[in-house]
Parts: C-alpha cells; structure tokens; sequence
C-alpha cells in the first residue's frame, strides 16, 4: 500500500512540474506576443490555456483520489494539499498570460512607446525566471530557495511603479498616448500579480517542509 501511495505522488509530482513549464511557455510566448504583436503565437497562447485549465483538473481530481483512498500520513497529506493549492496558483498565472495577450491586442501599434515597453519585456522575462526557479524548488525540495523568491517579487513592484510613473507621464505629454498608455499599465499589473502567484507556490514549498502557512515578504509572518 505504501508503495502504491508512493508512487502516486511521484506521478503527481511530475505532472505539476509539467504544468508549470507549461504555464512558463505561456509566459514566454505572450512576451513575443506582445514584443512583435505575432497573431499566430497569440492564437497558440490562447489555445494552450485550456491545455493548463486540464491540467489544473487532473491534478484536481487525482490529488483528491489520492486523499480519499489512499490514506496518506501527515507529512504525505502536505505534499498533496502543496500541489491541489499550487496548481490553482499556476492555472491563474496562465490567465494572466492570456490577458496580456488580450492587451497586446488592444494597442495602436502606431502609438507604441519602445521605453515602457522595453521595461514590460525585463519585467516579464524577470518573472519567467521565478516560475522557472519555483518550479526548481519544488522539484527539488528546496525550501530556502522558495523563500528566496520573496524577494524576487519585490523587483516586480518595482517595475510596475516605473512602468505606472512613465504611462501617465507620456499620456500627459502626447493626447494621443491616452488610448495606449492605460493598456501598458495593465499589462504591468499581469506580470506583477504573476510573480504574486509565483510566491504562493513558495509558500507552499515551505509548508511542505514546515507544515505551516508562512506569509513570505519583508518581514516573514506565520499562520499556524
């Protein structure tokens, strides 16, 4: 029995590790999307969000399987609720990614402003990278990494303040930015709360380890 339970969680574990490079490609792709304004690649990103809505499902629905039949013991039971809570933190990513190529649609390619846009393009491969480093840390185990991403997260606001400050600045500055400059802003708001969900999987890293809810920021706070 043991030994069935086992290898469940490893084809569980794998299975999260797959969704998560894939919501990582969404990533990727809605950047070039929004880099080169691709009409194919954007069809693509919306197609492989329902590849990832499945496989928040399945994860879903196994994880729950698991649970329910195999009678997992507390240090098995964390490593379960991780990926049935993560999941759903890496399927919002996705959407997000979708959104930015909804955005993307909405921009006058005539009135593009190759400054914010080039701070959109550091700050989306910034947080690629943290999902890319989250998945790591949950492949491997490894919770101090996990809570490195905190501060990670932290360049996030950072830029979303700098893409904020320069819109309005331009929509000041030229009328005709005004239709332009809000999308910008919004499409910085979707990475930003990207890298939000990136730092929940981190939580539940750590939680795995602990089996405490530690709210990871500046100043780290725990829930028991």
């Amino acid at each position: 029995m043991r030994k069935i339970l086992e290898e469940q969680i490893e084809n569980l574990h794998q299975d999260f590790a797959k969704m998560g490079f894939d919501v990582a490609k969404s990533i990727e792709n809605a950047t070039n999307v929004f880099e080169n304004h691709d009409e194919a690649l954007a069809k693509k990103v919306l197609e492989n969000d329902s590849a990832i809505n499945e496989s928040e499902i399945y994860l879903e629905r196994k994880t729950a399987q698991v649970i329910a039949l195999q009678q997992p013991v507390a240090s098995d039971l964390r490593v379960l609720i991780t990926i049935l809570k993560a999941s759903s933190d890496l399927e919002r990513i996705g959407d997000h990614a979708v959104s930015v190529v909804h955005s993307t649609k909405r921009i006058d390619t005539n009135s593009r402003n190759q400054e914010i846009e080039d701070l959109l393009v550091k700050m989306s491969k910034h947080v690629h990278k943290m999902l890319l480093d989250v998945i790591d840390a949950y492949v491997h185990n490894d919770e101090e990494k996990a809570r490195s991403l905190a501060a990670d997260d932290e360049v996030n606001d950072d830029y979303l303040r700098q893409v904020r400050r320069k819109a309005l600045d331009a929509m000041q500055s030229d009328p005709k930015f005004v239709s332009v400059g809000p999308e910008y802003m919004v499409i910085a708001t979707h990475f930003e709360r990207m890298g939000d969900y990136v730092t929940n999987v981190s939580e539940w890293i750590v939680y795995t380890n602990t089996g405490r809810i530690v709210e990871l920021g500046p100043t780290d706070s725990t829930r028991e």
